[in-house]
């Protein structure tokens, strides 16, 4: 017996529409095709290259969303993106995958946990920052092929760590523990990951890590850690944006404003512009609760430094003179446009690019390419907890604000009181 797929009926239906006896099928077709349609019309209406959209045949309009969303995105578009109707949430870990660092078979990989979230299914099952995975439940992870470790359902993970042995002078892979990880589920994301502040040699360091720039209460709540700082007298203040995947450019304006003089206020931070760099959003520096203006800032950054966080490093250093800002760390993700939501009546959202990022001075936003390039990666064996002041990068940097400049030799320790 031949089997019928549901394409073939689709598809027979499109020729019955088209051909059929005469008879008008457009409310029928319409009626079949309207998800896709209104992501069409919405398209038309938000999307920044609005005049590159790929004109869909008759036969894509009965596309599942998802793929319809996609074969109708300018081909240079690589921030676009499409949320489902169910949410398969997140492990909530950060992590990167690489090749086996030290001696032993090249072609294994394994995943090192840079950040988990407080309150994620990975926090909850032990994951802690350093861990190297090389299995998720049961399956070796490949260097493409690591989405397992981003969401799904209830698994395990096999951790190693790596020792050095004195004798033979190199590192060698020991086992861990295996972790039972509950389902990927959506959680709360705090914004703010830790704030501290550091004494050394008479200096106070201010230490704030952001996660994102997102949540109602963000500027209340950064803004009462600066009154903190301020009140403490730091001498300079690190703020960590390694891990920022953005979020909102309002917040973003608003914790930039307690770095620049008072009489930035109500200039320009950036411009959301449009195709022909025409403004169509401006945010502007205003006055906040406290102000650090004259404390010299240094900003950590990474490869998972996006949207707001990098728009906030930019306008910080056209803000301020070169020497007030330093960056350390890796150059950033470099995407010069925002996305927005979009939630459709079906269940689904879009989130399309609406618009470029520019500068006060109109220049299109860059990534950020640090002062004093460092990775934490080259440090497989001592991935210290973030806060930590022996965490390889905070290191260079505390050394830096006291010093001038970074350390020399091995050692990661310093004399550090934290409160």
């Amino acid at each position: 017996m031949k089997k019928i797929t549901y394409l073939s009926l689709l598809l027979a239906l499109i020729v019955s529409m088209l051909s059929g006896c005469g008879e008008d099928r457009t409310y029928e077709y319409l009626e079949l095709t309207e998800e896709n349609q209104w992501t069409y019309s919405k398209m038309q209406e938000v999307y920044l290259w609005r005049d590159k959209i790929k004109e869909p045949s008759r036969t894509t309009f009965f596309s599942k969303p998802s793929k319809f969303f996609s074969t109708i995105l300018y081909s240079s578009d690589k921030s676009s993106f499409f949320t489902d109707t169910i949410s398969a949430g997140s492990y909530g870990l950060t992590f990167a995958v690489m090749r086996n660092p030290i001696d032993g078979p090249p072609s294994k990989v394994y995943a090192l946990v840079l950040m988990v979230d407080p309150g994620s299914p990975a926090d909850i099952a032990g994951v802690k920052r350093g861990m190297w995975i090389s299995s998720v439940g049961g399956a070796a992870l490949t260097i493409n092929r690591y989405s397992s470790l981003e969401s799904g359902g209830n698994t395990t993970l096999a951790t190693e760590y790596i020792d050095y042995d004195d004798d033979s002078q190199k590192y060698y892979w020991v086992t861990g523990e295996t972790l039972q990880m509950s389902a990927s589920a959506s959680y709360n994301e705090p914004a703010i990951y830790l704030d501290s502040i550091y004494t050394m040699r008479s200096k106070n360091i201010g230490y704030l890590v952001l996660n994102n720039f997102d949540g109602d209460n963000f500027v209340e709540k950064t803004q009462q850690i600066l009154l903190r700082f301020a009140e403490s007298n730091v001498d300079n203040v690190v703020l960590d944006l390694r891990y920022c995947s953005g979020g909102s450019i309002a917040n973003a304006a608003a914790l930039a404003s307690s770095f620049v003089a008072p009489e930035l206020y109500d200039s320009t931070f950036c411009k959301l512009v449009n195709i022909d760099n025409e403004a169509d959003t401006t945010y502007r520096y205003t006055e906040q609760l406290t102000t650090l203006c004259e404390k010299k800032l240094y900003i950590i950054t990474g490869t998972k430094t996006a949207g707001a966080a990098e728009f906030f490093t930019a306008a910080i250093n056209k803000a301020r003179t070169m020497y007030d800002v330093m960056t350390f760390g890796e150059k950033s993700s470099g995407v010069n446009t925002i996305t927005r939501r979009y939630d459709s009546p079906y269940g689904f959202a879009i989130n399309p690019v609406t618009n470029f990022v520019a500068l006060a001075d109109g220049e299109l936003f860059s990534a950020i390419t640090p002062d004093y390039p460092m990775n934490e990666q080259q440090q497989i064996a001592n991935v210290h907890p973030l806060g930590s002041e022996q965490e390889y990068i905070l290191y260079n940097v505390l050394s830096y604000s006291v010093n001038g400049t970074l350390p020399t030799g091995e050692s990661n320790t310093i004399a550090v009181a934290r409160h």
